[in-house]
């Protein structure tokens, strides 16, 4: 649905943003359904779809909701591209992020607009996540650290903060340059946090988990594992290459062995040892 003049001229409290690709027609209209549902109804959702045979028009019609836009680009580019154009159509200063598989709890942009009121000098927040499998079944929850100094430790050994469940200020974002790293697939925003941290920006996580957070088969999360490891282990020499703890050259030593490990195993290994039974609070 088109948005009057009149909607554009006023500031939405939240600009939410999501990227998609072939669109799983259950899948998104849950995570459309999850941001058009929050308690903070003051919003606008922007979605940036990549062509594919699946539509996202044909989902977001059965919404005709007035507060989405959205950008449908006639050729395939790159992720970093898609993340830069919903920073810059944003109308808010905040703006949400949302995976197109994943699940808002209905509260979550009430309690990180909340959150980033009390703590004006974070640019970044994201939260804890509740993982659950195809079917919406619960697996357990991941657990983030939650102040700034603990984020900035654990980016030399993992990425910290979880994309989808990311609220961020769009103006500190921006000045840091925007999306850039595009090399390997799903760790442009492991290499934005790890610059906005090394540039001096503020970062945290909410305590409680605000998302629910979507592992299947034929998501990306599962399919480009490889290209997040390559990925990951790249982000750590550009930015975290001089950190001497003993932990984080593990992981990268880890890293580089799992890269010629079957991707199946390298799912097994992360859900075993990344996600735990205990709730966040």
């Amino acid at each position: 649905a088109l948005m009057s003049d009149a909607q554009r001229s006023t500031v939405p409290r939240v600009s939410a943003v999501i990227s998609v690709l072939d669109p799983d027609p259950v899948y998104f209209h849950e995570a459309v359904a999850s941001v058009l549902n929050q308690t903070v109804s003051d919003l606008e959702l922007i979605i940036i779809e990549e062509p594919s045979e699946r539509r996202a028009a044909d989902t977001l019609a059965k919404f005709d909701d007035p507060r989405v836009r959205h950008f449908l680009h006639h050729e395939r580019t790159t992720l970093v591209a898609q993340r830069n154009r919903g920073l810059e159509n944003a109308r808010s200063q905040f703006v949400a992020l949302l995976d197109a598989d994943d699940i808002c709890f209905p509260d979550r942009f009430e309690k990180q607009l909340k959150f980033l009121g009390a703590h004006p000098d974070v640019a970044v927040l994201g939260s804890q996540l509740e993982v659950m499998g195809p079917k919406g079944e619960r697996l357990g929850y991941r657990h983030y650290p939650c102040e700034h100094d603990e984020i900035v430790h654990a980016l030399a050994r993992f990425n910290a903060i979880a994309q989808p469940a990311v609220m961020y200020r769009k103006t500190s974002v921006i000045e840091a340059g925007g999306y850039q790293y595009a090399r390997h697939k799903f760790t442009e925003d492991y290499e934005l946090w790890s610059r906005m941290a090394k540039l001096g920006y503020r970062l945290a996580n909410h305590s409680e988990a605000l998302i629910r957070y979507r592992v299947h088969p034929s998501g990306s999360k599962t399919s480009s594992l490889m290209s997040i490891l390559l990925g990951t282990i790249e982000i750590k020499q550009m930015h975290w290459a001089d950190v001497r703890d003993p932990d984080a050259r593990l992981r990268r030593l880890l890293e580089r062995l799992l890269v010629h490990a079957p991707p199946k195993l390298v799912l097994k290994l992360f859900l075993a040892l990344q996600i735990s039974r205990r709730h966040p609070r």
